[in-house]
């Protein structure tokens, strides 16, 4: 199961992917989880949150830190750097003529992991990062 949440840095307007799983809980019933990341912990409300945080706490100047060429690779890093749990990125342009998306673009987890490799991005250590406790989220 997969679920998108839009995220708006500025003017431009993202979608995280998430992949989610269903797992039994302790008491037999139910639960999604998240699918590819090492702490299972989903939650839907935390995710607004968290996203509302990087929305705020945005700025050109940080996502520039990540590439100073590309805007919306700098853009793409800036936001995974800060929720690494996602499964990829989603872009939609939207026309001001009829207030319809006229392009959309994706870039995968596996994508974005290959291109900081390649051209050797400096992140953030987010191995503690877990959404259930804000204490441990980059802003």
């Amino acid at each position: 199961m997969q679920i998108l949440k839009r995220i708006k840095l500025n003017n431009n307007i993202y979608y995280i992917i998430v992949d989610l799983k269903y797992k039994k809980s302790q008491l037999e019933f139910p639960i999604l989880c998240l699918k590819n990341y090492k702490d299972e912990y989903w939650d839907g409300g935390d995710c607004s949150n968290l996203i509302k945080e990087v929305e705020k706490n945005y700025t050109q100047e940080k996502a520039k830190q990540y590439d100073k060429n590309i805007s919306f690779m700098a853009d793409v890093l800036y936001i995974y750097d800060r929720i690494p749990f996602i499964d990829g990125i989603k872009d939609t342009y939207i026309s001001k003529n009829d207030n319809l998306p006229y392009s959309e673009g994706y870039i995968s987890k596996e994508d974005i992991e290959n291109y900081i490799k390649e051209f050797k991005i400096k992140m953030n250590n987010n191995n503690n990062f877990k959404l259930s406790n804000e204490k441990t989220w980059i802003l």
